[in-house]
């Protein structure tokens, strides 16, 4: 039994390391004879330093899935074509509107500030030179205000031929991946059998994974699914952990 869990809202809350207690929980989901899998709207320079050390070598789908990696590196990503996302830049600079991209392992940041820009310092690693960044793949841009959202993706359609738009509830913020980026596509991609597979988040960039899954759980009341689902929240977390525990347990 596979069983894919979301990070940010579903096992790690308000930008902080896992607790102790569910590192402990997804343990034992393991020793039941679970593989687990972590997908989440970070990159994988991001998510190692929230998640408990047992889990650093998991294959981890990153950047709402234009991202995978395994044993802490990057193995596979989606990329936008080069001069397409460069104008996309440059004009997010003229209009001064705050930005961060992510390439495969490094990032860079707009010269328009945001304070979201100390949160991402803070877990360890400062940004590169944003215009010698350009130069590399780029495999995500977070644009940190929300509110501008229709002058930004009404720019986007003139300028790029393939992307995907993830808004993030309560963070006013909303990633644009390459086409065909989300958590469902790169699971398919690592080969997973989704009726085999548990799956846990609360997002949007979360329903599509959860609605191809045996078994689908979501946190929180984000986003509702067009399917049977258990609800949770942050309080009961453990004791739902330790109920799919018991579920890999009847399946081995």
């Amino acid at each position: 039994m596979n069983v894919v869990f979301d990070l940010d809202g579903t096992l790690i809350f308000h930008g902080q390391p896992m607790q102790s207690a569910v590192s402990d929980a997804l343990q034992k989901i393991e020793q039941q004879g679970a593989t687990i899998f972590f997908a989440t709207a970070r990159p994988l320079r991001d998510t190692l330093p929230v998640i408990a050390k047992p889990f650093w070598d998991h294959q981890i789908i990153g950047c709402n899935g234009a991202m995978i990696s395994k044993n802490r590196q990057v193995v596979d990503a989606l990329h936008f074509d080069k001069d397409e996302i460069v104008e996309v830049l440059d004009w997010l600079d003229r209009e001064n509107i705050a930005y961060l991209y992510d390439g495969l392992e490094e990032y860079a940041i707009s010269t328009t500030p945001h304070h979201f820009h100390q949160d991402v310092k803070k877990l360890g690693r400062d940004p590169v030179c944003n215009q010698s960044a350009r130069q590399q793949p780029i495999v995500k841009l977070l644009v940190l205000e929300e509110h501008r959202h229709e002058e930004v993706k009404a720019f986007l359609r003139t300028v790029l031929s393939d992307y995907d738009v993830y808004h993030h509830n309560g963070y006013h913020s909303f990633d644009v991946v390459p086409k065909n980026s989300n958590k469902l596509n790169a699971l398919l991609r690592i080969g997973l059998d989704m009726n085999h597979t548990i799956c846990m988040g609360n997002d949007q960039n979360d329903i599509a994974m959860l609605e191809a899954a045996k078994k689908a759980y979501v946190v929180g009341d984000l986003i509702r699914l067009d399917r049977d689902f258990a609800q949770l929240n942050k309080d009961t977390l453990i004791t739902h952990l330790d109920e799919i525990a018991k579920l890999v347990s009847l399946s081995a």
